[in-house]
């Protein structure tokens, strides 16, 4: 497992429901963190408007590099959160194999 496929597996649940990889999650406070110094600086200070170029600025941002790490994690296999989620997930689809096959007998 290379840190490239670590970081840009979608995750499943317990459920089998697709989660955002480890790089969509960290992306969020970067963003953030970085667009919130720059507004700082542009503004010189003044909270309310440093507080609303953040919010401007990073949401462009976010998109723009959410869909980047949506192509990209596209192509990389998915992987469990945890080792327990998988074990639920396959537990939760053997369960609905046993309860459709004595529905059909």
């Amino acid at each position: 497992m290379s840190w490239f496929d670590a970081a840009f597996a979608p995750r499943r649940d317990h459920k089998g429901m697709s989660t955002p990889s480890h790089a969509a999650r960290w992306w969020l406070p970067i963003c953030t963190l970085a667009c919130a110094v720059w507004s700082w600086q542009a503004t010189d200070g003044v909270i309310v408007m440093a507080a609303a170029l953040t919010v401007m600025m990073a949401t462009v941002f976010l998109t723009i590099g959410w869909y980047l790490i949506g192509i990209v994690s596209a192509r990389v296999q998915p992987r469990y959160i945890i080792p327990q989620a998988e074990r639920a997930h396959k537990a939760r689809i053997e369960r609905k194999r046993k309860s459709a096959q004595q529905d059909s007998v």
